[in-house]
């Protein structure tokens, strides 16, 4: 079924009227009756606000504040410094995540003004609106000669010789928007048009990631229930770096004998149009938006990730905007022993603005910032220059007119979800999906610091000094703007510090 897709000024006032409706007290019969099979993540009020942050393309989440108070300042000086908000902050409105506290204030949607006034508090240290990051991709194997590419411009199957898919005991935690981790059915209440519906929707785990390999992981942002991909970047990015290999189906992983924590930090279409559907408000949300993380979801996803003994993290996502708590959270996991590799962006046609949080990676040993190649070794077209960019890897580059401008992985078959076409969505088809971006090049650095950290370089700090040592200069002599230190090369990586064994 083909859905009309309305003018944006027409679809603009109805997100409005969407979001007064979320916001108010009275829910739908229809609603009350509905039982999914486990919680929603949003409350009525939060998914007003997302819908104003996803319809509208806002750089925040509107009345959400993320707080750390100084040193010393006990809980009435935490009251004292709150009294700034108009109203009081209910329980349900606030949380701790580590020792930041989140915090709703929907009387005050400005969250970029209501962060400047908490941080005026003498008890605050620094305050920041939830900022809103967004996903990094533009839209005997027997594919891989055909399409893995990136592989061999990188000398992983070399690297392979040395040290063959990591080690098991290895943990590579994916924060995106998750990856299926069950197959089963669930019914979602979703507008189909004319009425909303009770949809049977069909999910299947990836067949080429072994479901031994895949550990329950954790949805931040959407239920509490199982990881659901409904977006397919996680899915691709996860296989990459992990997919399997050596096993006569579709394409190859690098670290494919790891194992996958796949957290959930990042809604798209159908979530949103699901918790807007189970409002009982009808109507479509935005198609045209791609993705939607915040930094609440991001920073206690990265705690955890550190806390259940990832090794590495990766993050293909960011946006603009400074976020203390991220960067709190980095120099957490990398003090817990956690490797992270962050995508550098795809925005250099749109004035190349500095990311977060790809641009902490200079502050912090052992995090990198990793910006994309094409098949030609040169600066992909999209991929972000700056001082934060620290290396480089293969994240295509569709100008090239070929399969090879794309990195290629088993992804859900998008036809069976695309938001223009389709309203009662399956995730429970397969096919390779070629996508390009930052995205993409960042989960190539996580898979190699996997074969590293088996091969006995463990510290996060020095897994980025043997990458960025080892990596090909490419550009200018030395580290610049374009590649960082150079394009990655996992096999220079592996015996550099005569870790070949």
């Amino acid at each position: 079924m083909t859905r009309h897709i309305p003018p944006r000024s027409t679809l603009l006032l109805g997100v409005l009227a969407l979001a007064a409706a979320l916001s108010t007290s009275a829910i739908p019969m229809l609603a009350q009756q509905r039982m999914l099979p486990h919680n929603l993540r949003m409350s009525r009020e939060k998914a007003a606000a997302v819908l104003q942050a996803w319809n509208g393309r806002l750089p925040y989440v509107p009345g959400e504040v993320l707080i750390k108070f100084r040193d010393g300042v006990d809980t009435a000086g935490q009251v004292r410094a709150l009294s700034a908000l108009r109203a009081g902050i209910e329980g349900r409105n606030a949380r701790w995540i580590g020792d930041v506290l989140w915090v709703r204030a929907a009387d005050e949607p400005d969250a970029e003004q209501l962060a400047t006034a908490l941080a005026r508090q003498p008890e605050v240290a620094w305050a920041q609106p939830n900022y809103v990051r967004r996903t990094k991709a533009r839209p005997n194997d027997p594919e891989y000669a055909a399409r893995q590419w990136n592989f061999d411009l990188i000398d992983v199957p070399r690297a392979w010789d040395i040290n063959a898919g990591a080690a098991e005991s290895i943990t590579i935690a994916v924060l995106d928007s998750g990856m299926t981790t069950v197959t089963d059915t669930f019914r979602f209440p979703l507008w189909t048009g004319d009425r909303i519906e009770e949809v049977a929707v069909p999910f299947r785990v990836n067949p080429d990631i072994s479901a031994a390999r895949v550990l329950p992981g954790r949805d931040f942002i959407f239920w509490d229930g199982p990881v659901l991909d409904m977006d397919g970047h996680g899915t691709h990015v996860a296989g990459t770096a992990l997919e399997e290999t050596n096993n006569n189906l579709a394409l190859a992983g690098i670290a494919y004998n790891a194992k996958l924590l796949p957290l959930k930090v990042c809604v798209g279409y159908w979530e949103i149009q699901i918790v807007v559907s189970d409002r009982g408000i009808p109507g479509f949300v935005d198609p045209e938006e791609t993705g939607f993380c915040d930094d609440a979801a991001i920073t206690e996803a990265v705690r955890y990730a550190a806390d259940n003994g990832a090794q590495m993290i990766n993050l293909s996502l960011g946006g603009p905007g400074q976020s203390p708590a991220l960067l709190e959270a980095l120099r957490y996991a990398v003090g817990r022993g956690a490797f992270i590799s962050m995508s550098a962006g795809n925005e250099f046609d749109e004035g190349n603005p500095l990311e977060y949080p790809a641009g902490y990676g200079p502050q912090i040993e052992g995090a990198m910032t990793v910006g994309a190649v094409g098949a030609d070794s040169t600066r992909a077209f999209y991929s972000n220059t700056g001082t934060y960019v620290e290396i480089a890897a293969p994240g295509g580059n569709p100008r090239d007119g070929s399969p090879r401008g794309f990195v290629w992985q088993s992804t859900p078959f998008f036809l069976d979800f695309d938001p223009f076409t389709v309203t009662r969505p399956r995730f429970d088809r397969f096919n390779l999906g070629g996508f390009a971006g930052t995205s993409m090049a960042a989960p190539h650095i996580a898979g190699i610091a996997a074969l590293l950290s088996t091969q006995g370089i463990n510290r996060p700090a020095a897994i980025e000094a043997a990458l960025a040592r080892f990596a090909t200069d490419l550009g200018a002599p030395g580290r610049d703007n374009d590649y960082g230190f150079g394009l990655v090369n996992a096999r220079a990586s592996l015996r550099g510090f005569g870790v070949a064994k």
